[in-house]
């Protein structure tokens, strides 16, 4: 493996800016559709792949010797210190072939699927090595061989490993969360690259939805459109990480004229799971996502349904959603690098918002991804994704790889979805909800978002 630097991580993440801002320009839009350029499943596996060994040869020896460690300790049974998220860090580091099969282990085991019991990353000042050992003891002989001066180890259940390391070299041993998640977090630049096309499916898939080719005003229900949008990735052969909500804003006077219950509507808005009939003068929102390529979206996006005789979105409710972008643009200011997730948010709390905006909360976490190994019978693991990194709250439910005590580092990307109420007229105390959650990547210059959409745009359902 060759030895990287900072410098050089950041110098390849400068290239990927200027392609970023390409990218999320109007006229990058009017190019072809990415919804029709998705690669086939074998594809998809051997692209991952790559990445995942330009991760191992690059990002360990970088987030190892960022953290001042000289041997990392991952064990198999790590899981449930992850909350059933089947230990995600030991998973992601096994290495596999081309068709996602994790090679099989040098030890095999009854009932192992021959995989490893240990992995073990040293740092010998050129490279990194990477060793199976077998047992507790091949861990003891291991360390007092190579003489680690810092230990990463998981700090769940580990008493058998203290043992193993001894009174010398267990005084050594650091928790092995930050380098864990470190690991996740960070990106390859070519990811970062593809995930800007993976954003502009899940954009086209919303912008779909969210048009007359799939929406009849006062026919078309919620749960209609839900499902809708489930059975639309089905179609492009890709995954959802999570049913989609949809629901409906309406003024007032509308909630009293229709025959909805008045109920569903708590400040003007339905909940998930409530199904109501879309009607015109409504303000319908998303929150989707789709998985593709092991990345995952967060779309957070907003149509206005025009009222009979109007030909185009009210320009209240277009300044309304300009009052939205400037607002998540002073928000993404406050990405820092080095900056705690608790430093970010309590910056945000800090700006005073324009005049309009009601209420207005920074939200933001990693997206989830998804890495995908099979065992030698073929059985597929983990079956879930994980989410691992800095986040605006105390954590994210079922990780608790998150925390908003994490750094924010470069090349590192997350859901940005700040909540943002604007005062429109007609549309009561609580106006209007427009926060757009949108997928984000940290580079040295700063926050930029992947494939920006609606940033002064409304969908438009006649």
């Amino acid at each position: 493996m060759r030895r990287t630097s900072s410098a050089s991580l950041l110098a390849v993440s400068v290239l990927v800016v200027s392609f970023l801002a390409l990218a999320g320009s109007p006229a990058a839009q009017q190019f072809g559709k990415d919804s029709e350029n998705i690669l086939s499943l074998r594809e998809r596996a051997e692209l991952m792949q790559k990445w995942w060994e330009w991760r191992r040869e690059n990002v360990i020896p970088e987030i190892m010797r960022e953290q001042g460690i000289d041997m990392w300790i991952v064990r198999d049974d790590e899981g449930e210190l992850f909350f059933n998220n089947e230990s995600p860090v030991y998973v992601s580091l096994l290495p596999a072939n081309y068709e996602g099969m994790t090679l099989a282990s040098r030890h095999v085991r009854p009932g192992s699927q021959r995989t490893p019991w240990f992995l073990v990353f040293f740092d010998n000042g050129s490279e990194i090595e990477y060793i199976e050992p077998r047992t507790y003891e091949d861990i003891a002989a291991l360390v007092s061989d190579h003489d680690p001066q810092r230990i990463a180890i998981a700090e769940f259940d580990n008493d058998r490993m203290m043992a193993a390391l001894g009174e010398t070299y267990s005084a050594r041993a650091v928790s092995s969360w930050t380098v864990g998640v470190r690991w996740l977090e960070t990106m390859t630049p070519e990811q970062i690259s593809v995930y800007r096309h993976v954003q502009g499916v899940a954009n086209e898939i919303i912008a779909e939805g969210f048009s007359n080719q799939v929406i009849i005003p006062d026919v078309t229900t919620t749960d209609d459109l839900n499902w809708w949008f489930r059975h639309r990735a089905l179609e492009l052969g890709l995954e959802y990480e999570n049913h989609p909500t949809i629901t409906v804003q309406r003024r007032p006077e509308l909630i009293a004229k229709y025959d909805d219950p008045p109920e569903l509507f708590r400040r003007g808005r339905t909940s998930n799971g409530k199904s109501v009939t879309i009607r015109r003068g409504d303000v319908v929102s998303c929150d989707a996502d789709i998985m593709l390529l092991g990345l995952t979206t967060d779309s957070h996006q907003h149509a206005y349904v025009l009222l009979e005789g109007e030909s185009d979105v009210p320009e209240a409710m277009k300044e309304g959603l300009l009052k939205v972008n400037r607002i998540q643009d002073l928000f993404a200011k406050e990405f820092v690098i080095g900056r705690t997730g608790k430093e970010i948010v309590t910056a945000a709390e800090a700006i005073v918002p324009e005049e309009g905006i009601i209420e207005t909360e920074l939200g933001f976490h990693p997206p989830p991804t998804f890495n995908r190994r099979y065992l030698v019978g073929g059985f597929m693991f983990p079956t879930k994704p994980y989410v691992a990194g800095m986040t605006s709250g105390e954590g994210y439910y079922p990780t608790s790889i998150v925390g908003n005590h994490h750094k924010l580092y470069v090349d590192t990307l997350y859901a940005f979805e700040p909540h943002t109420r604007v005062a429109v007229p007609g549309w009561g105390p609580d106006g209007i909800e427009l926060g757009i959650g949108q997928i984000a990547v940290m580079t040295p210059e700063g926050l930029r978002y992947l494939d920006r959409p609606q940033e002064s745009e409304w969908h438009v359902i006649k």
